[in-house]
């Protein structure tokens, strides 16, 4: 089964992948905090994560591992966006879908956290059978994820206080989108009114729609996401600053030390110089 994996072994040297920078997550992954703890940002929202949380990325979320100790380690299975289709998740889960999103993370209680992480384990063993072996176990896979699929959406019905705001409405689904578009375009596209336009949506609109669902001017969260990409460049890879900026679509390093001092207070050279990194030859 291609389009499923289960993982029993992310800790905090698998995190590394996510922790450079934001990445737009293709599949939809259910994840169960076995030890530690750590700080992940979903779709530029802090969450800290402990012990017996389980956390739900859908596809096209935004996530990036702040923080995390050198104990976590959590537990995952993987989906393809075609293998939640074919289970009908979209379909039996469409009034909860924009809950998830606004609340990713769900406190388990410590015996049911043993039960979902004993069946992680079943299911690992069950995808490690032989090939020509897995037809025979495929339809207790799905049942068993099908299981696991209703238990979640039974876990966010009893937070009957996530339904009954009037958050979850076209002005989420704006700001879902606009998010996704940052994502694939803020190294070459930094201006408002580009995002305004390519959603059909006047500026005055466009802003005071993102305003009230981010907490945020769309302008302070394309600022955000760019400085997020180059603090991470400047602490993790070896490129000059010059280099830097043209990469997140800078036209002259000239304004991209003015952008990075007014979001952080020092130069990109001070920002490497505070983290004791060796000065680059810019």
């Amino acid at each position: 089964m291609n389009n499923l994996s289960v993982k029993n072994n992310i800790d905090k040297n698998y995190l590394q992948k996510y922790s450079l920078f934001p990445k737009d997550i293709k599949s939809g992954l259910f994840l169960l905090c076995v030890e530690g703890e750590a700080i992940v940002s979903i779709n530029l929202k802090n969450h800290t994560v402990r012990k017996n949380d389980f956390i739900i990325l859908l596809p096209g979320t935004i996530t990036h591992v702040v923080d995390a100790t050198s104990d976590i380690l959590f537990y995952s299975v993987g989906f393809s966006k075609e293998f939640l289709t074919n289970m009908d998740f979209i379909k039996s889960t469409i009034n909860i879908i924009p809950v998830m999103s606004e609340h990713p993370v769900l406190t388990m209680d410590p015996s049911l956290a043993a039960l979902y992480r004993e069946g992680y384990l079943l299911l690992d063993k069950a995808l490690s059978i032989p090939k020509e072996c897995i037809t025979h176990n495929k339809e207790l896979i799905v049942a068993f994820l099908t299981i696991i699929l209703q238990g979640t959406a039974d876990l966010y019905a009893q937070h009957k206080e996530w339904f009954t705001t009037s958050q979850y409405n076209r002005t989420n689904e704006l700001s879902r989108r606009f998010i996704q578009m940052v994502m694939e375009n803020y190294k070459t596209q930094h201006t408002v009114s580009f995002y305004a336009s390519s959603l059909n949506l006047s500026l005055p609109h466009f802003c005071t729609s993102i305003k009230k669902a981010l907490g945020m001017t769309p302008l302070e969260f394309i600022s955000s996401v760019i400085t997020v990409d180059a603090k991470a460049r400047l602490r993790a890879t070896n490129m000059s600053v010059k280099e830097i900026a043209f990469t997140l679509g800078f036209s002259n390093l000239s304004f991209f030390n003015k952008f990075f001092r007014r979001h952080t207070g020092m130069s990109p050279q001070e920002f490497r110089k505070s983290l004791g990194l060796s000065s680059v030859d810019e």
